[in-house]
């Protein structure tokens, strides 16, 4: 695997309880896929519908190659112990980003750190020039994702009925939008 891909670059972030990288090839382990495959982490994520592997992860890694994306590593503050990512896909053109998040580690889960890695992430989007507005996205039953993007300043901005099927039933996808102040 080559260890070096030219990426859009991202500062390390540093927040309350997680500190957000770049996410590099040194970062496919066998715990990450293994978060991959945990079809109780991926519950709510089309990645359930994917065997993932070493060469499909580093597929999707190095996919982010040559681009203004971002596709980020989320790791305990104070000790660098990865436990989840984040993705943003800017659409330049727009000023628009579009963000991800996954806590792989369920360790991890219900605890404030996917709020805080969010809030880190969201903030320092809008905060970049050419960045007016940050989307997310998630179905109706994530609760946990729901309360981190409405906790963090998102508001409400559409809803797609029945747009895709959990455990046989049709679920909602809600969208969530924070525009930039001042915008």
């Amino acid at each position: 695997m080559p260890s070096q891909l030219v990426m859009s670059e991202l500062p390390e972030l540093i927040g309350e309880r997680v500190v957000l990288t770049q996410f590099s090839a040194s970062d496919i382990t066998d715990d990450y896929i293994g978060w991959l495959n945990d079809l109780q982490v991926v519950r709510y994520s089309n990645q359930r519908f994917f065997q993932h592997t070493r060469e499909s992860a580093f597929s999707y890694f190095v996919s982010f190659s040559g681009s203004c994306n971002h596709f980020i590593s989320i790791k305990l503050k104070g000790n660098n112990f990865p436990i989840g990512t984040m993705t943003a896909y800017k659409a330049q053109q727009h000023g628009t980003a579009d963000i991800g998040l996954l806590i792989g580690d369920k360790r991890y889960w219900g605890k404030g750190f996917g709020l805080d890695a969010w809030k880190l992430l969201l903030n320092y989007l809008l905060e970049q020039e050419g960045v007016r507005k940050v989307t997310g996205g998630t179905l109706r039953v994530n609760i946990a994702m729901l309360r981190i993007m409405e906790r963090t300043g998102m508001q409400l901005e559409a809803v797609r009925r029945d747009q895709e099927m959990v455990e046989g039933v049709p679920c909602d996808t809600l969208y969530y939008a924070k525009f930039r102040a001042n915008y």
